[in-house]
């Protein structure tokens, strides 16, 4: 089928009488709905992988998201932009979105930091089944505890 056929066909289906139907002058073949399909896709500037900058700091958005969002305080985000800072220092790989990557170590951090805190206050299951604080000043009805 040639391009003129296609062209043809294609206006035919669109609704367009035989009549209406101009001759196609385009060289290109063109996609009805992407367009020129030879046509050289748009690329758009992004960030640039590169290694931690000496000066990193978490933007005030981060600490805005971390802190409401995930009710991390203040303290625990300093303490661990230090380690982050160590860390990547050390290992020099590029990245390309440093802010992104530090708030998720900051919400695994807190997380893992949680798990281990409410790990250790659990009690042992001989200590749950024998638990009678559940019954600290209950009282029956003759007086009798």
């Amino acid at each position: 089928m040639t391009d003129e056929n296609k062209h043809y066909i294609r206006q035919r289906n669109a609704g367009a009488l035989p009549w209406e139907i101009e001759p196609d002058t385009q060289k290109q073949e063109e996609h009805p709905v992407f367009g020129q399909m030879d046509a050289q896709p748009v690329t758009r500037e992004g960030a640039r992988v590169q290694p931690l900058p000496e000066d990193f700091a978490p933007s005030r958005e981060i600490l805005e998201f971390l802190q409401a969002h995930q009710g991390i305080p203040l303290d625990f985000i300093a303490t661990q932009l230090i380690d982050f800072k160590l860390y990547w220092h050390e290992t020099g790989e590029a990245r390309k979105a440093w802010q992104n990557k530090f708030k998720s170590h900051v919400i695994y951090q807190w997380k893992r930091n949680q798990s281990e805190t409410g790990q250790r206050s659990h009690r042992s299951t001989a200590e749950k089944l024998t638990d009678r604080s559940w019954d600290d000043g209950f009282q029956f009805e003759d007086g009798d505890e």
